[in-house]
């Protein structure tokens, strides 16, 4: 079209139809603004419609009209709705089935796993979680709770087995309490055996005292209330104090007692001065305990990758190597008749243990039936590290 928007010349394939040019196409492009429309061309069917003006130095030259016939795109779109109303339903149908099987094989695990954890109580621990054949992120989450079960299982197996021997423990003092006084008070005639059941109970009253002494004691570092003096002190003093208090407790049995310092210079560490003495003094009473008369005991001090190690070696009738790995557990002896009957609580190496460790150091034994026994402590010489202090458990 020329300015005056008459047809100037047409494509061939119009053949003798123009392209529709209405009023608000023709006032777009006298404001010489392009017009996009879409007509009816009624049995030829909709007609997309471009009215684009020709423009020079801000005047208009003419028009180009381009149109595009929407009839074979509305028939494909017509098909493929009809290919869609027919085929849709069965696809979604097949993919709800396929979806369904899949959730179905997917969470058929999960309520597996689930439906175990539920029977799990505290009666059956033992049980287990079932782990799948494929290793994936739920195999991953069932190994980690079947490992939580097993942690969970020696602990409940180890209170059970702490609070049986404890009540043990009591019992036994309590029982002899008992008889004791029953026979004295039917059959006892003068002062004197009064005297001997006093004595004898209060003899079990003390081993009950100790008993609950080193419970509470142990209870107390379990839940962190047991705290440390911590401060430097000489080690070399201390086990030289030991030493000479060793040599009194060693004359009953005639035991020899040697001091072996391999060490150039005074050694000095941070600790708690009385609970290191009560630890060094247990272990050194068990060897007196167990070394028979005219035996020997050695006590040796030296110093280990920054550590000072405190070794305690006597000729004793030593451990077999089936109890070594239980000796610091509590209430355990390798000998229960022997141990009851000289007076022990089965709780002193556990003390010693944890005090060991609440030092930031450790304990070792090595033992031989017959040849005796050695308890080698590690102490580091600045102590634990601060706000690091090793608890003790009552499970372990």
């Amino acid at each position: 079209r020329d300015a005056s928007l008459r047809e100037v010349c047409v494509s061939d394939n119009l053949l003798n139809r123009g392209l529709t040019f209405g009023p608000v196409a023709r006032q777009q492009v006298r404001w010489l603004h392009e017009h996009l429309e879409t007509t009816d061309q009624g049995e030829k069917g909709p007609l997309r419609l471009l009215s684009y003006p020709l423009v020079k130095n801000g005047s208009l030259l003419g028009v180009v009209q381009v149109g595009q016939e929407l009839g074979p795109l509305q028939q494909t779109i017509e098909e493929l709705r009809l290919i869609y109303l027919v085929v849709g339903p069965f696809a979604i149908f097949w993919l709800c089935l396929g979806c369904w099987l899949l959730a179905e094989r997917t969470i058929a695990p999960i309520i597996e796993v689930t439906e175990a954890a539920q029977g799990i109580t505290a009666d059956n621990l033992s049980r287990r979680l079932p782990l799948g054949s494929h290793q994936d992120e739920l195999s991953q989450m069932v190994t980690c709770l079947n490992q939580m079960l097993d942690r969970l299982e020696k602990s409940f197996r180890r209170v059970r087995q702490f609070s049986g021997d404890a009540s043990h423990e009591l019992r036994t003092p309590l029982t002899i309490l008992r008889g004791e006084t029953e026979v004295t008070m039917r059959w006892a005639k003068d002062p004197e055996e009064f005297r001997d059941m006093l004595r004898s109970n209060m003899e079990e009253i003390d081993r009950m005292e100790r008993i609950i002494e080193s419970l509470l004691t142990l209870a107390k570092s379990e839940v962190g209330e047991l705290t440390l003096e911590m401060k430097e002190l000489s080690l070399s003093d201390l086990v030289q104090e030991l030493y000479l208090q060793s040599r009194i407790l060693c004359e009953t049995k005639n035991i020899e007692i040697l001091l072996l310092l391999e060490v150039e210079e005074e050694v000095r560490i941070r600790g708690d001065e009385l609970r290191l003495r009560q630890m060094f003094l247990n272990i050194i009473s068990n060897s007196i305990k167990y070394t028979p008369d005219n035996g020997r005991m050695t006590i040796t001090l030296a110093m280990a990758d920054g550590s000072a190690r405190v070794e305690i070696r006597d000729t004793g009738i030593g451990i077999p190597a089936e109890h070594l790995p239980h000796i610091f557990d509590r209430f355990y002896r390798v000998d229960k008749a022997r141990n009851r009957m000289d007076g022990g609580t089965g709780l002193g190496l556990a003390i010693v243990k944890w005090i060991a460790e609440a030092h930031g150091g450790g304990i070792t034994v090595t033992s031989e039936v017959g040849k005796g026994s050695c308890f080698s402590v590690h102490l580091p010489i600045d102590g634990p590290e601060e706000g690091k202090h090793p608890k003790t458990t009552i499970l372990d």
